[in-house]
């Protein structure tokens, strides 16, 4: 075990004898049998214990356990205590989400602070099997089929090559104690289910289990290689994406030979599940534009020529904003610098306006469009309704929520903000003050 673990590390290139080591240290077997094989190898490292205050007594037994095995071996080690419940609480999460925060966060705190250069955990092969069923089950593309990197960023996963038999038979041979968690026997949570009932049955069916699983993953790497270089080749010619939202070619989507594929890869990322881009890639074929589709984060659009995503503001306090001078709008939503000039040089750019300073009453209202509002859009001299000019430029359908109106005291609409001014507050050759606004 000792020769392989050494291998393992030595041919993934994962640490060095150099490498100042954190150990996530639970005090169960996986990390007993990765402590003793560190220091076994000669390896610098300190363990840290989190006590997650979530098994009472059993709780306080793993910390005292880590505690005095860390002084057997004179080994640092760090240990803190977290209210893991009320976490829980305030932040909405699950049992296993919020001690995965706080563990990273801790840890990542002593990494700074201690200088250390990687973090370790005791992942072995069969948690490697048990997370693939699980993307599976919930869904996944090639990526989810990859298992835990045995390094990602200062994460370290060294004993990826051995399976949970092989580390109890380490254990057992060198006769080590070590705490065992309850928690872990409720079938109640996926991982479990899967441990106790699922992969027992497949180890019947393939004794070498975790041995085939290895080689698939192995596998599933190289065609993860091509797939993503072929997504990566179609997203040139198909995708356009900014920080919080992407646009899709429905022309260019569909001459690729993998659409369903490329759109669930774009769109995961976006909290779209695999239901939902298959019934999206159909709706492509026979649906006429306008259709919605929403995630918990995102929601998205089937255009007239692109697939549109955006991300789902939370609900404004505010729809309608009071500026009482130029200096108001300084402390806007909307970031517009606003001057007054004298220069009536025409500007052909929606986002900058020049308006006939005299003809605004102040205080001024910047606000949401409404149904019903009618302004006159420059250039014409009838009304026209402030959806029915959004419609005609052809404004995606949900991109409509985000338009602000600029609002004169008289109640009449100066400016459909980055667009279109209204006819009646055009400057001429004669204006002589001009307020010009820019949208930043």
């Amino acid at each position: 075990m000792l020769n392989r673990f050494i291998s393992n590390i030595e041919s993934g290139n994962l640490f060095n004898q150099k490498d100042n080591l954190l150990l996530a240290f639970s005090g169960g077997v996986d990390s007993v049998a990765l402590a003793i094989l560190l220091l076994k190898a000669g390896y610098k490292f300190d363990l840290a214990h989190c006590n997650f205050n979530l098994r009472g007594k059993e709780s306080d037994a793993d910390e005292k356990f880590c505690n005095d095995f860390s002084k057997k071996l004179k080994l640092k080690i760090h240990i803190k205590e977290f209210d893991t419940k009320s976490y829980m609480k305030i932040k909405k999460l699950s049992v296993q989400m919020a001690a995965r925060e706080l563990r990273y966060k801790w840890f990542n705190d002593l990494v700074k602070k201690n200088k250390y250069n990687y973090i370790l955990t005791a992942h072995h092969a069969n948690d490697n099997i048990e997370t693939l069923l699980i993307n599976l089950v919930r869904g996944t593309g090639i990526n989810g089929l990859l298992g835990i990197p045995a390094k990602q960023n200062n994460i370290v996963r060294p004993l990826l090559f051995a399976s949970k038999e092989d580390v109890y038979n380490y254990c057992s041979e060198n006769k080590l104690k070590f705490r065992h968690d309850s928690s872990n026997d409720e079938v109640k949570y996926a991982r479990n289910y899967l441990r106790h009932e699922v992969i027992p049955g497949l180890k019947k069916l393939n004794p070498a289990l975790e041995s085939t699983f290895n080689n698939n993953i192995k596998l599933f790497k190289e065609c993860a290689l091509i797939t993503n270089n072929y997504i990566k080749q179609a997203a040139n010619v198909t995708l356009i994406k900014s920080e919080d939202s992407l646009k899709i070619s429905i022309v260019e989507l569909m001459k690729q030979s993998a659409p369903g594929l490329l759109l669930h890869e774009w769109l995961s990322p976006y909290g779209f599940n695999s239901t939902q881009t298959t019934q999206l890639l159909k709706s492509l074929k026979t649906t006429e534009p306008g259709k919605i589709f929403q995630s918990d984060t995102h929601k998205l659009l089937i255009d007239r020529a692109f697939i549109i995503t955006d991300k789902i503001n939370p609900i404004e306090t505010e729809n309608s904003f009071t500026i009482k001078s130029v200096a108001g709008f300084k402390k806007l939503p909307v970031k517009i610098k606003a001057e007054v000039i004298n220069d009536t040089t025409i500007i052909p750019d929606n986002k900058t306006v020049k308006l006939n300073f005299k003809a605004l009453v102040f205080p001024l209202v910047l606000r949401r469009w409404e149904n019903g509002d009618k302004f006159m859009p420059l250039g014409m001299h009838g009304f026209k309704k402030v959806s029915d000019f959004l419609t005609g430029i052809k404004m995606p359908l949900f991109e409509k929520d985000k338009v602000w109106l600029l609002v004169n005291g008289n109640g009449e609409i100066i400016w459909v903000t980055g667009f279109r001014i209204d006819e009646r507050y055009k400057i001429t050759p004669k204006t002589k003050s001009v307020l010009k606004l820019v949208i930043s």
